[in-house]
């Protein structure tokens, strides 16, 4: 009769055990099963944020909690890149343990919009200064397309690799150290950086534009080594220099348009010396055009995005063993 009596005891404790976790805090386990069931992240992480606050210590806050946060420092770095991101992670986590710093990057986000947009007001109306003086908005855009096939020629026609910056052909040795804006030379490297306002026809607007592109000689023991010419999206403003019509961010058409008649500009500044066929080589991206003529390479390179230069580069060939 004792040990019966003992096993009745124990199985009543159980199901009280039992009974007490299913019925203690019926909210608590709906709150979870939100956490389970939800069919997008930000819906489960609104959900799991939702079940930490109101059951702290509830039967699985343990659980909740470790998912919680490792997965919304991850949304949170996902969200912070634009104002959208931003915006859609204080929509899902108003109070969220990032919400104050969302709400800061949007304050900074928007502080760099309009400072972006005087800028651009800025540009427009340097290039607006210009075309107005010069009673021609054609010379502005004939001038980007000047200078850049100016200097794609002068890099390429340099025979003088491997001798110092004084042996360069005397005009371009005046247009690196005379004219404005002089070349720098710091630890192997000569820089000359030039900004080339202009203004493009965008609807009924003129739309303001800058092409800025470094010419760099790259040293060794103060021998010239190698020649660089890039910048920016170089080769969209080229385009939109010579075609008068905007690349526009994320054109693909546009784009592929653009490094096309970059590379017809190009051929066309090398000149006489490597237009024979025997100077062409098949170019692999992101080489959009290369040549090999006289013991010298050059190659145009295409930016695979626009956080990264296009680029000429001349340089001069290995030479080959005996």
């Amino acid at each position: 009769m004792r040990v019966w009596l003992t096993w009745l005891a124990v199985a009543v404790l159980a199901g009280c055990s039992a009974t007490r976790h299913i019925t203690s805090d019926p909210d608590d386990y709906a709150r979870y099963r939100r956490t389970r069931t939800a069919k997008t992240s930000e819906a489960r992480l609104a959900a799991g944020h939702d079940y930490l606050k109101k059951s702290p210590d509830g039967r699985w806050s343990t659980e909740v909690r470790a998912w919680f946060e490792r997965a919304e420092p991850k949304f949170y770095e996902r969200s912070a890149s634009s104002k959208a991101g931003l915006l859609n992670y204080l929509a899902t986590l108003p109070d969220g343990p990032h919400a104050v710093r969302a709400r800061e990057r949007i304050s900074e986000l928007e502080g760099e919009k309009r400072i972006e947009a005087r800028r651009d007001a800025e540009v427009l109306e340097e290039a607006m200064g210009v075309e107005q003086k010069l009673e021609d908005a054609d010379l502005m855009r004939r001038s980007v397309v000047r200078e850049v096939s100016d200097w794609a020629g002068r890099l390429a026609a340099i025979r003088t690799f491997g001798a110092p910056t004084s042996e360069l052909h005397h005009e371009t040795i005046h247009r690196l150290r005379v004219e404005a804006p002089v070349a720098r030379c710091l630890d192997e490297r000569c820089r000359k950086s030039v900004t080339l306002p202009f203004a493009i026809p965008d609807g009924r607007r003129l739309a303001p534009r800058k092409a800025l592109f470094d010419v760099e000689l790259e040293l060794y023991r103060g021998a010239v080594v190698r020649a660089r010419l890039a910048g920016p999206e170089l080769w969209n403003r080229l385009y939109e220099a010579s075609e008068r019509r905007p690349v526009r961010a994320g054109d693909a058409q546009a784009r592929t348009e653009s490094i096309a008649r970059a590379v017809q500009i190009v051929e066309a500044a090398l000149g006489s010396d490597f237009a024979d066929d025997k100077c062409r080589r098949d170019p692999v991206s992101p080489v959009v055009l290369e040549r090999e003529c006289n013991g010298v390479r050059v190659r145009a390179l295409a930016a695979a995005t626009p956080e990264e230069d296009d680029e000429l580069v001349v340089e001069p060939l290995p030479r080959k063993l005996p």
